[in-house]
């Protein structure tokens, strides 16, 4: 995941490629992200459903990784706005909150 880009730990702007591999890696995360919550949704296995829910946790912190890594602050304001959303979710994973997570995510995919 993002360990795998060298990454400049605050050594000044990003190269051109560095930089588009994190813009890819934060899409990959919200791809992965959208993934588990549509096959959390629809799954009746408790087990199952918490699986999903730890691979959004961990897309989660892709996202704020790779955020961070860009120095965006749009994208780590969505990040907030998504954190928020999956903590609501994660309290009471009813149809508005789902919604609501989904259009987030939405709206982040499209930000970069």
């Amino acid at each position: 995941m993002v360990d795998q880009v060298s990454g400049n730990q605050g050594m000044g702007p990003l190269s051109p490629q560095d930089k588009r591999a994190y813009e890819a890696e934060y899409k990959h995360g919200i791809d992965l992200f959208q993934r588990a919550l549509n096959d959390y949704s629809h799954s009746k296995n408790m087990f199952q459903k918490a699986e999903f829910k730890e691979v959004m946790e961990k897309a989660m912190q892709v996202l704020n990784e790779t955020a961070g890594e860009l120095k965006k602050q749009d994208l780590l304001k969505q990040n907030e706005a998504l954190a928020k959303d999956l903590a609501a979710f994660e309290s009471q994973d009813d149809a508005a909150n789902t919604t609501q997570l989904m259009k987030d995510l939405n709206k982040a995919k499209r930000s970069l």
